[in-house]
């Protein structure tokens, strides 16, 4: 069985044998199940505070939900951080954040030479049996997929890189 992700090993998850060791975590947030199989993915398992924690029971860990309470219990603060998922802008989503005629500061991912272009348009082709949208930055054009991939920009008030995409 494959645990979800975000978890890094089958003993994280507190049984009916770890109640000593699951008080440290009262009060906090975290997943509760009552089957092991349920932490293939923590989107099915009840999210919620963990409030008690029961010994000698079959279902020791109470959160706000329910009671008696669930078999299993896994702390968030155990958890391996969820990764942000990001896609690549659309062209209106593009043209959300940039309009024709403004200067665009990007640089090549994992480089410091940056570039500040005119966003001076855009086309599309036909390539095989897809739709293109080229951008034109400067005398460049790149693919929104091309950006989304190689490239990120800086707004002007900002210090912060951003990836030409949003997430999902």
């Amino acid at each position: 069985m494959n645990l979800d992700k975000r978890i890094k090993s089958l003993s994280d998850v507190l049984t009916c044998f770890d109640t000593e060791q699951a008080k440290q975590f009262k009060g906090e947030k975290g997943y509760f199940a009552d089957a092991l199989g349920e932490f293939k993915n923590l989107k099915g398992c009840k999210y919620g505070e963990l409030v008690e924690c029961e010994r000698d029971s079959y279902y020791p860990y109470w959160c706000r939900c329910r009671s008696p309470g669930y078999a299993f219990y896994i702390p968030e603060s155990i958890l391996k951080l969820e990764e942000k998922k990001f896609r690549p802008y659309t062209l209106e989503e593009l043209q959300q954040i940039f309009t024709i005629g403004q200067l665009i500061k990007f640089r090549r991912k994992g480089t410091e030479l940056e570039q500040l272009l005119i966003f001076n348009g855009y086309r599309y082709a036909q390539n095989y049996d897809q739709i293109l949208t080229y951008i034109y930055l400067g005398p460049f054009t790149h693919t929104l997929d091309e950006l989304f991939d190689k490239y990120e920009y800086q707004e002007s008030d900002s210090i912060v890189w951003k990836p030409f995409g949003v997430e999902e």
